[in-house]
């Protein structure tokens, strides 16, 4: 499956010249199909790393259109096969077939139909003689019990996961050493019910991934966000990829995140390529004929086409469809290959390798192959869409082998009357990756025959399928006599990756005790130890000399550790577990994190954890101590009690208090506050009062200050904000100038948003006018947050000063189908359905810029002036969309459609969403992350609004794109033309995630 970039994907159907039947024939001519390489001949289209070679161990008709595969105990190969792709099928053609090789030469050979008549199945697991099978909207486990091959049981699960985006479906099932099932929700999110166990809560895994208990007691939603690929290391860190995207590490966990309401972190998922997601890739296949006509017609300029070359008229270069990332985790290949994390990019017919190395808390990951990829084709059809770790230690690799794969949507109707997007569903290939010089593990897995003490012996296995299938056979079998065996090999110590499966093992039977505990604690090997202290949360709450052994831990030498023992330390009441994450904090203060699992870790015990870091001499006085107070001070405001309030306000605002250092304490106080529905006046009582007073009356020179800098001037603002109405009215709106800087105008209109006062509406419609576009929309935002504002907008439209084509759809949309009928029928009278400016004449227009030579130059400014709000690029403007590198492939006619119709196609995780709060108030925006506790709303200029789930109403998808409409007003012919040529000109940027 390809997965394709956000807003930057759609067609240009609106600009799409309309054909004649005289045409057709010439049409037709230009559309040559690509022809199929047969199995005989596809070796010689292949590039490979040296000291590599491929075996194709199995082809149609044996396999067909393949994207994901497991091994059961005994060898025998499940493979998923989704023959039904791109399109809903009414008779289903999808399923999963049984492959076997029975004559031991490493080739398969025998084909049965295990399950058949499924739609868009997606991934699979081995478990207990059957195996789960994800085909949204289900979770089914299927299994032989009569021997023919065949299932005979077939038992859906758990239902609920969306089918809306065939290229965002649930995927990627995996055995996790804890005994529980994760999968990868995809894009397409939902509401999952468990069927058994009826009249439960469903379970939303929007933003999220999901795991389950394979005996059906439990499902939950997890950390995640991938589209298509899921993988783990050897000691569990999960790894998902999407579109060009192609590593992400999944750092921060839901559960840890989520038992403290008060803390809402950004992001609980990572970038981890060093060159960013925008990844260079290295294809030697050629550009399709349907892409180079699509492009043409959509120009319908030959003099450009003749002019530009073949690479230019095809999206190339760059990571657009990420799928399958996999960590090796075998032995046949030299010990340098283990721990490389392997992606396909279906788009290019090609297979990347990046290494994996540990960064502080986190993993960073480089390209392996330079100036190469580990594996190429030149053939069109090769579709590297998923990987698999072999019983024989090496790689798998799934090759759908499709003639297109492309979303339907995306390829114009006289185009694709000419292809068959099916094309191909018959055919597939599996590819063994070998080593040249060794061979692949001999001898057939049998372990489903393997005795308990066989099995526990084979958790030592170097190679980790042996290790999980044998791990998995004896949580299945839950015999009582493993324990003993278990506890040995935790004693004896084989190997640290048979001490970690034996302990989760031991944990998951119910077998784990204080010694062997201590022992994984007490390890040698950091990544044990760091296994010891996710195990041990619980028998810490009983065993004074585990908790001992944890403690140590928040010292220990490696960063991950610390991390980890910061996230347990949550799970322990003992008074010294805050002196530990104090110590903690103070080791890895810089480290954005660790410090998330540290606040993770303290619920309703924040102030203690603040007065442990303050007895550390000088730690609040440096600016990663100052972060560090501002957050645990919006937590103590989130918390809202009284006394800690006060003892908040007592250390940090007294005489002779560094006045930075309170006013950090005092804008995370206000945050917190703002947050749990209370305000910092009302806390500011009495003495406080008084003590804080000099803070406001300096905020009003600093924010009204020429001097000042830009960035003491935003933080002025924002305390004003959280003083005298009056006073922010008085000051605040005369920032809301063009002359002003962007930043500064939009904190301005941030500030006066939190206000209640129903002059904010007057006070932003009068300098309408005055704004950029880009400040207009958090303008916008602000007129729309309470009914008194949007009335003062309307009465703007209707006088005239106040354009309606400068609202956007979304906006426009929430105000045609308000709750209120009165508001209702205003917005309907005053916008209509005309408001909207017709997109294909737009779009007509501004195909002018199609003749225009562009400069690069002049386009960076057009970008900083239009699109860094919500794009990054070179390493500016603000990341809620994607970085424009990852589209600099993309032809000019398609960064037209995508500028200029944002909603012509709008991806899951871009699309626009309304939070209406308790108190009255909408705000709107993409969700970038979600806890138990709080949503997190984001939009242009990187704003962000966190809302704490007790104080929602309700949320509602838009069915639009974050992105607006309208930018062609302040974009002519020739500034898209140079903003054209400045996103085709850009390079992915080269930086290590951050930290």
């Amino acid at each position: 499956m390809r997965p394709y970039p956000i807003l930057l994907t759609s067609l240009l159907l609106a600009t799409w010249p309309q054909q004649g039947k005289a045409e057709e024939p010439d049409l037709a001519k230009e559309l040559p199909r690509i022809k199929a390489t047969e199995v005989n001949q596809a070796r010689a289209t292949f590039k490979l790393h040296p000291g590599f070679q491929l075996d194709l161990i199995g082809s149609e008709p044996l396999v067909r259109s393949p994207v994901a595969a497991c091994y059961d105990a005994d060898g025998r190969l499940y493979v998923v096969e989704m023959r039904g792709y791109p399109y809903p099928e009414a008779r289903p053609t999808g399923g999963v077939s049984r492959l076997e090789d029975t004559d031991g030469d490493g080739h398969f050979d025998k084909r049965t139909e295990f399950v058949t008549g499924l739609s868009w199945p997606t991934g699979i697991t081995a478990y207990d003689g059957g195996v789960f099978i994800t085909e949204a909207p289900n979770i089914f486990y299927a299994k032989d019990t009569d021997g023919d091959g065949i299932a005979d049981v077939n038992e859906k699960r758990y239902t609920g996961f969306g089918t809306q985006n065939v290229q965002g479906l649930l995927n990627g099932l995996l055995w996790g050493t804890d005994g529980w099932i994760y999968g990868s929700a995809g894009t397409n999110g939902g509401d999952i019910e468990d069927l058994k166990r009826p009249g439960s809560k469903p379970v939303s895994v929007r933003g999220r991934d999901f795991r389950f208990k394979p005996d059906g007691s439990a499902f939950e939603a997890i950390s995640g966000g991938g589209q298509f690929g899921h993988t783990v290391d050897d000691w569990g860190h999960r790894f998902v990829c999407s579109n060009s995207n192609h590593i992400r590490q999944v750092v921060l966990p839901a559960r840890e995140v989520d038992r403290n309401p008060a803390l809402t972190v950004p992001a609980v998922t990572t970038d981890i390529a060093v060159e960013g997601g925008a990844g260079p890739v290295f294809r030697i296949s050629p550009p399709e004929p349907w892409r180079i006509v699509r492009t043409r017609q959509r120009v319908a300029d030959p003099a450009f086409v003749k002019r530009s070359a073949p690479s230019e008229l095809h999206a190339s270069g760059f990571f657009t469809s990420a799928t399958g990332v996999t960590i090796y985790r075998g032995t046949a290949y030299a010990p340098e290959y283990r721990g490389n994390a392997f992606v396909g990019d279906v788009g290019g017919n090609l297979v990347h390798r990046k290494t994996v190395a540990e960064q502080g808390s986190i993993f960073v990951s480089k390209r392996a192959d330079e100036g190469m990829e580990f594996l190429a084709s030149s053939d069109n059809w090769f579709r590297p869409v998923n990987f698999v770790n072999t019983p024989g230690g090496t790689l798998l690799i799934l090759d759908m082998y499709r003639e297109t794969i492309e979303h339907p949507i995306s390829i114009p109707e006289p185009i694709k009357k000419h292809l068959d997007l099916t094309s191909g569903r018959d055919r597939g290939r599996l590819y063994e990756i070998l080593a040249v010089g060794s061979k692949r593990r001999v001898g057939k897995p049998a372990l489903s025959k393997a005795t308990t003490a066989q099995l526990v012996a084979t958790l030592a296995d170097p190679d980790a399928w042996w290790r999980e299938t044998a791990q998995r056979l004896l949580i299945e079998r839950r015999d009582a006599s493993a324990i003993p065996l278990l506890k040995e090999v935790v004693k004896t110590r084989p190997s640290a990756l048979g001490r970690t499966h034996a302990l989760w093992t031991l944990d998951v039977l119910g077998g784990m005790d204080e010694a062997s505990s201590i022992a994984c604690l007490k390890d040698e090997e950091p990544r044990v130890r760091e296994q010891g202290a996710r195990l041990a949360g619980a028998i810490a709450k009983s065993s004074p000399a585990v908790l001992e052994a944890l403690l140590v831990l928040a010292s220990d030498a490696n960063p991950m550790v610390r991390f980890q023992t910061a996230l347990t330390l949550g799970d322990v009441a003992d008074s010294r577990a805050i002196d530990a994450l104090a110590t903690i904090a103070a080791s890895d203060a810089s480290d954005r994190w660790t410090r998330a699992a540290v606040l993770s870790s303290v619920a309703k015990r924040s102030r203690l954890l603040i007065e442990a870091l303050g007895s550390k001499p000088g730690f609040f006085d440096g600016a990663n101590g100052r972060e560090w107070l501002a957050e645990l001070a919006t937590m103590v405001g989130v918390e809202n009690q009284a006394n800690d309030i006060q003892a908040l306000l007592d250390r940090f605002a007294k005489p002779g208090t560094d006045t930075s250092l309170a006013l950090n304490m005092i804008l995370g106080l206000g945050e917190g506050l703002k947050r749990s529905g209370g305000s910092l006046k009302a806390a500011l009582q009495g003495p406080a009062a008084a003590r804080i007073a000099p803070l406001f009356e300096n905020a009003a020179k600093v924010a009204e200050s020429a001097e000042a800098t830009p960035a003491a001037r935003i933080d002025a603002i924002r305390l004003l904000a959280l003083g005298s109405s009056d006073s922010a009215l008085k000051i605040l709106p005369n920032f809301l100038d063009a002359r002003e800087e962007a930043a500064i105008q939009v904190t301005s209109i941030q500030a006066l948003a939190d206000l209640a006062d129903r002059g904010v509406g007057e006070a932003i419609v009068g300098r309408w006018k005055a704004m950029s576009p880009a400040v207009r929309r958090e303008a916008a935002e602000a007129l729309f947050a309470r009914p008194d504002r949007v009335a003062a907008l309307l009465d703007a439209v209707e006088a005239r000063t106040i354009a309606a084509t400068e609202l956007d759809p979304a906006r426009q949309k929430v105000l045609m189908t308000s709750g209120d009928p009165k508001l209702r029928e205003r917005a309907i009278k005053l916008l209509g359905n005309d408001s909207r400016p017709n997109r294909a004449a737009t779009l007509a227009q501004a195909r002018k810029a199609l003749e225009l030579a562009g400069n690069r130059e002049q386009g960076k400014a057009v970008f900083t002036k239009t699109c860094a709000t919500c794009h990054k690029a070179e390493g500016q403007g603000a990341a809620v969309g994607p970085d424009l590198a990852t589209v600099a492939g993309r032809t000019p006619e398609d960064l037209i459609v995508h500028i200029l119709d944002p909603n012509r196609e709008v991806a899951a995780n871009y699309v626009n969403y309304v939070v209406v709060t308790r108190d009255g108030r909408s705000l709107t925006g993409i969700i970038a992350e979600e806890t138990a506790g709080a949503v997190i709303l984001k939009r242009a200029e990187g704003a962000t609004d966190t809302i704490a789930r007790g104080q929602i109403e309700e949320i509602n998808s838009l069915g639009l794109s974050l992105m607006p409409e309208g930018l062609e007003q302040s974009l002519d012919p020739k500034a898209l033309a140079d903003l054209i040529a400045f996103i085709r000109s850009l390079q992915p940027t080269a930086n290590p995630p951050a930290r």
